[in-house]
């Protein structure tokens, strides 16, 4: 007993990605404001933001193996392997993540561990889903073209979340704040819409992705058939250490992802410290956030005519060179405008390829290894972006506090020393950091679009094989 994948609906290929919008909203408000809401809003120490940000994000990232390993290697629910984790995660996430922007107790120290167990927590949760919804782009498409279409689709819809996010991310927090009188509740209330609207995100695609993957009672079924009830232990490690163009990929993805936190990070220190006017960041929000809608919507077409591989390294490249180049030159507003939104451009489309480039190593695993183990593989992604964030967390109070940046102080009053370390943490190190992911990419991915099409075939083969030998 087999199961056959359907023709991607007009649906899917339309609105599969409307999770992951809901779900950038939610994660926009810890890449924008978290560092901010530590030090300008709860009013925590340089070195007690440093310290917040190293133990929440070195936690997440000893955790982020196990996300994928779990939908791999547990017996399926009743709704499949991934539409299940889909359902039951979200709406636990969001009294979690409420935690996260909370000053509660006048101990530095309490406050301090109530932020990072809400941290820590909502990620487990969150991250679980989140693996679960993009490892049904290589259980739905059919070829790599299609898998660069639900890639970029994803993109597309996350993307317009920054749109979304510009008009009523900081808006809502400061109102909320100003009604009750309490900076801090605005950003917790905020981070709780945000989570909610999560959640009813991925009840849309979890409704779309019926019949997208054999539900419980299915895969049990194919398991007497195959004898394979579910990953194992052994079979995912194996998709890691014999998957050498998923070990460079995630090298590569470790430094871009290390760029894109950063600058998301930044941007509200260059609009207070640089340009002395936080009414203009909600514009730089929107007018980046379109840019990296139309790189994404660009990606699909990019992916079909040069390839998720070769996209992925030239928008890198492209990135690197913009961003480098801002760096001496934006201490121009106007010109900050310019060369960072360019770089969001590129970033759009990067961050479609490089998800369609995961779903291709997914199947080098399973060609290479006998085993499917897609979400344990799609979920290592976690590992890149878990470990980046580790640098937000880092990287910004470390250069900020060796220019001399003190957050009592009035913006006004800024240095040019200060003004300088900011827009090195907005331009220059994520520049360099994009122009390294793409060198490792080339120097070391040479898994193309028609090797992963033949290994494809080679799979579909040896399972009709042995489907045949069974009925015999």
């Amino acid at each position: 007993m087999g199961f056959t994948k359907k023709p991607l609906s007009k649906g899917i290929k339309t609105f599969y990605g409307l999770g992951d919008m809901g779900f950038s909203l939610m994660t926009s408000v810890e890449l924008f404001f978290f560092v901010f809401f530590l030090t300008n809003v709860a009013k925590f120490s340089l070195p007690m933001v440093a310290l917040i940000g190293s133990i929440t994000s070195i936690g997440d990232a000893l955790l982020s193996p196990f996300y994928g390993a779990i939908i791999s290697g547990t017996k399926p629910m009743r709704w499949g392997r991934n539409r299940s984790w889909m359902l039951i995660a979200p709406p636990l996430v969001i009294p979690l993540y409420m935690l996260q922007y909370t000053r509660i107790s006048s101990s530095e120290i309490i406050a301090a561990a109530i932020v990072c167990a809400g941290f820590i927590l909502s990620h487990i949760v969150w991250n679980i889903a989140w693996v679960a919804n993009v490892s049904m782009i290589p259980a739905m498409a059919n070829n790599p073209e299609e898998r660069g279409l639900l890639s970029s689709r994803r993109a597309t819809w996350t993307a317009l979340a920054g749109v979304f996010f510009s008009y009523i991310g900081q808006p809502t927090a400061i109102y909320i704040g100003n009604v009750t009188n309490n900076e801090a509740l605005g950003y917790t209330l905020l981070a709780g819409i945000m989570a909610t609207l999560m959640f009813l995100g991925y009840m849309v695609v979890f409704k779309l992705t019926k019949g997208y993957e054999p539900t419980g009672e299915e895969e049990a079924a194919m398991a007497l058939t195959s004898g394979k009830a579910r990953v194992t232990f052994g079979g995912m490690l194996k998709n890691l250490y014999q998957n050498p163009p998923l070990m460079v990929l995630l090298l590569g993805d470790f430094f871009r992802f290390v760029g894109f936190f950063i600058i998301t990070a930044s941007a509200a220190f260059y609009f207070n410290y640089v340009a002395q006017n936080m009414a203009l960041l909600p514009l730089y929000l929107l007018i980046s956030s379109i840019a990296g809608v139309i790189g994404a919507a660009m990606s699909s077409t990019l992916i079909q005519k040069l390839s998720s591989r070769v996209t992925t390294m030239i928008c890198l490249l492209l990135t690197g060179i913009v961003l480098i180049f801002g760096n001496f030159v934006s201490l121009s507003v106007p010109m900050f405008f310019i060369f960072a939104t360019l770089a969001r451009l590129f970033l759009g489309a990067v961050g479609a390829s490089f998800v369609a480039m995961y779903a291709d190593v997914s199947i080098y695993g399973e060609w290479k290894t006998g085993e499917n183990a897609t979400p344990f593989v799609m979920g290592l992604m976690n590992i890149s972006l878990k470990t980046a964030i580790i640098s937000r967390g880092t990287v910004i109070p470390l250069v900020l506090s060796l220019a001399g940046f003190d957050a009592a102080l009035d913006p006004a009053m800024a240095t040019e020393a200060v003004k300088q370390a900011v827009l090195t943490v907005n331009m220059l190190v994520p520049g360099i950091t994009a122009v390294l992911s793409s060198i490792i990419l080339f120097l070391g991915y040479k898994l193309t679009r028609e090797k992963v099409a033949d290994m494809q075939a080679d799979i579909d083969a040896n399972k009709n094989g042995d489907a045949m030998k069974k009925a015999v």
